[in-house]
């Protein structure tokens, strides 16, 4: 019986003593501060992404100017990146860090008002075979533009350079990007992450016989002069960059919907996805308003490698789907269905990815009810 009534003694005081710990206020603020600080941790694993060098924590890419030679004799593209930044965090002397795979990095230069550059230090870190090498930018103070000066290499993971004989009209070369997931820093040095959207404008010098286009505002009426320039003004991320060229021809299908392709296949294409406009609205009533300007295709040749691939405003699609009886054109509602899942709303990382393709199938079957 003591022993008992000693127990409940001991019971009662643990629990006044858990009552006034709970209720000291300074106790109270010490366990909220851990809990705040062990969420914050936990937070910042959950969406740090592991497939990136980059560091947008501190410094953050916000906008992109390319230019590029497209170089087919040596299959490179040669130019430069102009890149405006943002500093995000209170230490001022934190550097640039940027993706980079196999890229031949000649200059780096920085500057305060995007008018005049100068020379700033860089280091190109050890290459990972899958994650590249990060390549680290020293910023003087109010430095609020990075321009690299750079070229590719024939072997880059996110260009495909195609003989004539590998195109359909066996006549002209052909050239086009794949960026998703993590190869778009084989081709631009930049904060390679789902989790860095920016805007950009890109000039594209190619031989005068062929056309580019890319995943931004395309002009089909353009004349073909081998000097062609672009504009995106709605901040996507990196994988989303895409860049192709070759001999295209352009086809409308609806008042803000076409298909570019080459010449031997541009008709076909066309009668194939000839309800390319009716499946936008049908999305747009479940979904609501389409937010890309317009919406088109291009078939790319033979050796295109994905069924089909989400870039914002030109979707890239192979040639296996222009089937004649429109049976395999729910490609077509699968990558338009990315413009609202994936490419509006974007899984923090690559280890997110099920996300983005998850809603996507979903969306693409109810397009097709």
């Amino acid at each position: 019986m003591e022993t008992r009534l000693l127990g409940n003694k001991i019971a009662i005081l643990l629990i006044i003593f858990c009552i006034a710990m709970a209720n000291n206020p300074r106790i109270a603020s010490a366990d909220s501060t851990k809990s705040r600080t062990a969420a914050r941790t936990e937070m910042e694993n959950a969406v740090k992404d592991f497939h990136s060098y980059a560091n947008p924590a501190d410094v953050r890419v916000k906008h992109l100017d390319l230019a590029w030679d497209v170089l087919f004799d040596k299959k490179i593209l040669k130019g430069t990146a102009v890149l405006t930044i943002a500093r995000v965090s209170s230490d001022p002397h934190a550097p640039l860090i940027l993706d980079t795979r196999h890229l031949n990095i000649e200059q780096v230069e920085t500057s305060l008002d995007g008018s005049k550059y100068a020379k700033t230090t860089f280091n190109l870190g050890a290459s990972d075979p899958i994650l590249g090498a990060p390549l680290t930018i020293q910023l003087p103070e109010r430095v609020a533009y990075v321009r690299i000066h750079y070229s590719t290499n024939p072997d880059a993971s996110g260009l495909q350079w195609l003989e004539p004989a590998q195109t359909a009209g066996k006549k002209q070369p052909f050239m086009f990007t794949q960026s998703e997931a993590i190869h778009a820093r084989s081709w631009i040095p930049l904060q390679d992450t789902p989790q860095v959207r920016v805007t950009y404008t890109a000039r594209v010098h190619t031989p005068r016989q062929l056309l580019a286009v890319m995943s931004a505002e395309n002009d089909s009426r353009t004349p073909r002069d081998g000097d062609y320039q672009f504009r995106m003004t709605q901040a996507v991320p990196s994988y989303l960059i895409a860049l192709a060229v070759g001999d295209l021809s352009f086809r409308p299908l609806g008042k803000r919907t076409g298909v570019y392709a080459e010449p031997p296949v541009v008709d076909k294409a066309a009668s194939e996805f000839s309800d390319t406009e009716k499946m936008v609205e049908t999305t747009e009533k479940l979904y609501g308003p389409y937010r890309w300007g317009r919406y088109d295709l291009l078939v790319l040749p033979p050796s295109f490698p994905y069924g089909g691939m989400e870039n914002p405003r030109l979707t890239f699609a192979t040639p296996t789907v222009l089937a004649g009886d429109k049976s395999l054109v729910s490609l077509v509602a699968h990558e338009l269905a990315h413009s609202w899942s994936g490419n509006l709303v974007t899984n923090a990382t690559w280890s997110d990815f099920w996300l983005n393709e998850g809603f996507t199938v979903y969306l693409e079957r109810r397009i097709l009810e």
